[in-house]
């Protein structure tokens, strides 16, 4: 699974800034909302299309077709009616390189039944769930896996930050429980759902500094600085929330401080985000429990429909309470939403650290990783991560059905 060699792909990169920035579907009514966070009708589009990439990815895994797969995109992202066309030509896409790299037409029923078992097969059996994190942990991941671990410095400055804004009735600025006593990885078997907290990873900075609902109150505020990690315009929206709050002097300087220490220890100027790659095989997650009335149905239902019913999210949140081991995941750096608004990739070939991208099983060391920060899923509520389930591709298959029957 070469992904680098797609995700590093300026072709991908325009495709992905124009559906951002796309002027004809900009200003649509968009009904997302995650935990009162709105989302716009382009950034769904974003989702969706990021979700396809990564699924494509994880089952194709052939560079083979990715010019193929790039011009088809293109002609998609430029095409689609609304999300629900949207969803259905993702699929059909899917479809259509599966059915070419296995050399199987979709007209009999022996060959859509081999079609579907390939899927499930790839994405199902040995494919992924994903956990979302910065850049800046990356090395320590590749080498060392997941290993729960509380950082009390890192829990003493954000405890100091609430109690800051608490003292002001402003209660949990950051959703984080950071009393628990229990560790937990928070991982999720939806490719857009973690692509959507990759780039708002750490959720505690995101929130502290332009996604908490506090900051509805204030008159102006750039809404998407942390996305873009724009430091200067994430610190002026913490100063001006602690000054909408009437801090004292003392209070403010404190909580700038603190921002600026966990700013600094993150390295989130030159953050990019990551996911892990984590086989499904080490979370149970790695079959289907009707997949053979699934394959069955081939004859009765739309493919469409069919692949759907593989693919989409069935555990938007799963808790692990113990350590993944580094031969179990694989890292990938996605491209960041500052590199897709700006067109432009951060980094040049040199600067950017490969990634680990080679699925062969070569023996690995047996190493941990120190997770201090990376508490993605966990900072936000289990009701907000299902509502996200709802729009980031859980409902696809209702869609598809809605629209196409079945």
């Amino acid at each position: 699974m070469n992904f680098k060699s797609l995700l590093k792909n300026e072709r991908l990169l325009t495709i992905l800034h124009n559906v951002l920035d796309n002027n004809s579907t900009i200003n649509r009514v968009s009904n997302v909302s995650i935990n009162g966070e709105t989302y716009n009708y382009n950034q769904y589009s974003l989702l969706i299309i990021m979700d396809l990439v990564i699924k494509y990815q994880i089952i194709i895994t052939d560079e083979t077709y990715n010019n193929e797969f790039l011009a088809r995109l293109n002609t998609i992202a430029t095409t689609y009616q609304d999300h629900q066309d949207l969803i259905i030509k993702n699929n059909s896409l899917l479809l259509e390189l599966v059915s070419k790299k296995i050399n199987l037409k979709m007209t009999t029923k022996e060959n859509k039944q081999l079609i579907l078992k390939y899927i499930y097969n790839k994405y199902i059996v040995n494919g992924y769930c994903f956990h979302s994190f910065p850049s800046y942990y990356k090395d320590e991941v590749d080498e060392e896996g997941l290993v729960l671990k509380k950082d009390v410095k890192e829990i003493n400055d954000l405890k100091r930050i609430n109690y800051i804004f608490e003292h002001h009735n402003y209660k949990n600025i950051i959703s984080k429980d950071l009393n628990s006593k229990n560790q937990t990885l928070y991982i999720t078997d939806s490719p857009a759902m973690a692509y959507f907290y990759a780039f708002r990873s750490p959720e505690y900075m995101a929130e502290l500094t332009s996604l908490s609902k506090y900051y509805k109150y204030l008159k102006e505020y750039s809404k998407f600085a942390f996305y873009l990690k724009d430091y200067n315009k994430c610190r002026s929206n913490l100063e001006s929330l602690c000054k909408h709050v009437n801090m004292t002097t003392k209070e403010e300087t404190t909580v700038l401080k603190t921002f600026d220490r966990r700013w600094k220890a993150l390295n989130l100027s030159d953050s990019l985000p990551c996911i892990a790659f984590i086989k499904r095989s080490e979370l149970a997650k790695d079959s289907l429990p009707n997949i053979d009335e699934i394959i069955d149905s081939v004859d009765k239902i739309d493919l469409n429909i069919l692949v759907s019913k593989i693919l989409d999210s069935r555990y938007p949140v799963i808790r692990k309470y113990s350590n993944i081991n580094s031969l179990d995941l694989k890292i990938v750096t996605m491209p960041s939403y500052r590199e897709i608004k700006n067109n432009k990739f951060l980094f040049n070939e040199k600067q950017v650290v490969e990634d680990n991208t080679n699925l062969q099983d070569d023996y690995q060391e047996e190493k941990q990783y120190d997770f201090k920060y990376v508490y993605s899923y966990g900072n936000a509520s289990v009701f907000a991560l299902t509502g996200l389930l709802l729009i980031t591709l859980g409902m696809t298959l209702t869609i598809i059905i809605n629209v196409l029957g079945g």
